[in-house]
């Protein structure tokens, strides 16, 4: 067996207690030298008081290691006299990884600190008292601010965004009007570091993405205006070039034969038409172009469905399966959304009409904290051209159809606070409404 240093220093020591205290009770009782007990005993305490001290120094430099792991400080020194070569290089290696990965946690924070001080987010860090921890350049940037200490420097020149975030019932996003029409995206989290609470807010101006997308959808519904009115535009205007021709020479009035009579009859009638077309178009701008406010009401789901079930049933022989895992009610305007659901039947029942083995299926069914009606059919569905486009307005890749259907019925659900949304699955088509906080079971 091989013993460590450490381990053989105190035996040493042990034993030498042990030797001395046999020397002294052997010469107190069996020889005449009074003096000889008391050395022994003066020799017991002198090596007593060195193994306690060897002992002591083991604890004190023990608890400067832990204290130096606990505050991080990797400066400390130790007593090496009293420590075999084994533990010094323990310490040594303890000491060295702790302060490596002490160096690395420094650095990444560092980094995190960069990046968030680069970031074109506005990011504020602050304590459960209001105390501000930490905020980036972008923060002092949008509230033009050199420095912050407390959020309630922040309520004199911006309560809104204050009182956003001393808010008790503070959510994760919020949407908070700033100067200058800017509309900014407030969201938060709150979370505990070391037994502290700390909220990391961030604030992004989404103004400009916002105008973008507005800027794309006015584009869009323009192209798609430009195109109805030239369609309608240019054949009226040719017509009538043709009925001016036939009608007035030399600034007259002629005579028509029977032939250029129904000529002209046929081309007023064309005109007619288109201008009624036209007349239907400004009146579907109208109709997507107005307000929608939902009367809610509490509507079974099973109702809704019969309710529009012989609507459908009367306009074609295609079967519609029904699926009501449900069986809740519903708060939603009872005409608005069966205008909603014909709809999208309708466009499904179109989807499939030359198939061998047509498929309609209509389910609502309960997912997390909201329902989901959804419409499917096997049809052939929407081009990958097409997808962005369907729920623009006036846009339609029917020949006879109009293309309000889908854009008003987003807009329904939307004034519903909920969702309409279109997907391919497994060779299937779905039109899937979500309906939020709808969750109210019998």
């Amino acid at each position: 067996m091989i013993f460590s240093k450490g381990f053989l220093m105190v035996l040493i020591r042990v034993l030498l207690i042990v030797a001395f205290s046999i020397g002294m009770v052997y010469t107190y009782l069996e020889t005449e030298l009074s003096i000889t007990p008391y050395m022994f005993a003066v020799l017991i305490l002198i090596v007593s008081i060195e193994l306690t001290w060897r002992q002591q120094s083991q604890e004190r430099n023990w608890a400067s290691f832990l204290e130096s792991v606990r505050y991080g400080d990797f400066n400390r020194t130790y007593e090496k006299k009293t420590q075999s070569k084994k533990l010094q290089e323990a310490y040594q290696l303890i000491t060295e990884r702790m302060e490596s990965l002490h160096t690395d946690r420094e650095a990444e924070f560092r980094l995190l600190q960069t990046v968030l001080r680069h970031v074109s987010v506005a990011v504020i860090c602050y304590r459960e008292n209001g105390e501000v921890v930490f905020t980036n350049k972008t923060f002092n940037t949008l509230l033009e601010l050199v420095s912050l200490t407390h959020i309630d420097r922040l309520a004199e020149d911006y309560p809104n965004i204050h009182q956003a975030m001393t808010s008790e019932t503070i959510s994760s996003s919020e949407w908070i009007d700033h100067k200058n029409g800017q509309k900014l995206l407030l969201k938060s989290e709150a979370f505990k570091l070391k037994g502290k609470a700390y909220t990391l807010v961030s604030l992004t101006d989404i103004r400009s993405s916002l105008e973008t997308k507005e800027l794309e959808s006015y584009q869009k519904l323009m192209r798609v205006m430009t195109h109805e009115i030239m369609n309608s535009t240019t054949p009226i205007l040719s017509l009538i070039r043709v009925v001016n021709k036939k009608l007035i020479k030399e600034d007259e009035l002629v005579n028509l034969g029977p032939k250029d009579q129904k000529n002209v009859a046929t081309s007023l009638e064309a005109i007619e038409e288109r201008t009624s077309g036209m007349l239907k178009f400004v009146e579907a701008y109208k109709q997507i172009n107005r307000s929608i406010e939902p009367h809610l009401e509490t509507v079974e789901s099973k109702v809704l469905i019969d309710s529009i079930a012989p609507l459908i049933a009367s306009t074609s022989a295609i079967g519609i399966r029904t699926n009501d895992q449900y069986k809740g009610t519903l708060e939603v305007d009872r005409a608005l959304m069966a205008q909603v659901l014909i709809n999208l039947l309708k466009n499904a029942m179109d989807a499939v009409g030359g198939l061998e083995d047509p498929m309609v299926s209509l389910k609502i069914y309960a997912e997390s904290d909201h329902v989901v009606i959804q419409v499917e059919d096997n049809g052939p569905g929407v081009s990958e051209q097409s997808i962005s486009e369907i729920f623009v307005p006036f846009y339609t890749t029917k020949k006879d159809g109009s293309g309000i259907g889908l854009a008003l019925s987003r807009k329904i659900i939307k004034a519903h606070k909920g969702n309409l949304e279109y997907a391919r699955d497994d060779g299937r088509s779905q039109f899937t409404i979500l309906l939020s906080h709808q969750i109210s079971l019998f």
